[in-house]
């Protein structure tokens, strides 16, 4: 499902293309969402690297089991429902995912940086898949029959962000 947010046709030879800079140019927020998107993202940004939470924040990246892809994403589909569940669950649903893959850009964006885990536009990929298809499972849906759905509908060609 992340190969519809991330371009299947990207570079492969080994450069990591993917930053929050290029995620957060990709992502197109209809104005009547932009403040409460602007919102959770200043959110978890605060959450994921405040003085008083960072620690916290990396102890449950780096010390869970399963790969570093698995563990990204549903950390921050776990901050998301925090900051959900935080403002008694006034975030409008149509801002979630979109601040999901801007949060997670920034936070693999600091692992690697960091060099606390070896992040690339695979792990990235893989990482956005898992947090989506957490968050839709929150919400009680299955993230294989919308990706069906979109498929049928758009002809078999997948949605990309920024297109």
């Amino acid at each position: 499902m992340a190969k519809g947010l991330i371009q299947a046709n990207q570079p492969t030879d080994g450069r990591d293309d993917i930053t929050p800079e290029k995620i957060s140019e990709g992502i197109q927020i209809p104005d009547e969402f932009k403040q409460a998107y602007e919102r959770v993202v200043a959110a978890g940004m605060q959450m994921m690297f405040s003085k008083e939470s960072n620690k916290a924040a990396i102890d449950v990246l780096m010390q869970g089991g399963g790969p570093i892809a698995r563990r990204l994403g549903e950390g921050i589909a776990g901050l998301l429902g925090t900051i959900v569940k935080a403002s008694n669950n006034t975030v409008p649903p149509q801002v979630i995912i979109p601040a999901g893959v801007e949060l997670l850009a920034q936070a693999a964006d600091f692992l690697r940086k960091t060099k606390l885990a070896e992040i690339n536009n695979q792990v990235i990929g893989d990482a956005m898949d898992v947090m989506i298809t957490a968050v839709l499972g929150a919400a009680g849906l299955d993230a294989g029959k919308i990706a069906g759905f979109i498929e049928q509908k758009a002809g078999g060609a997948q949605p990309q962000m920024g297109a």
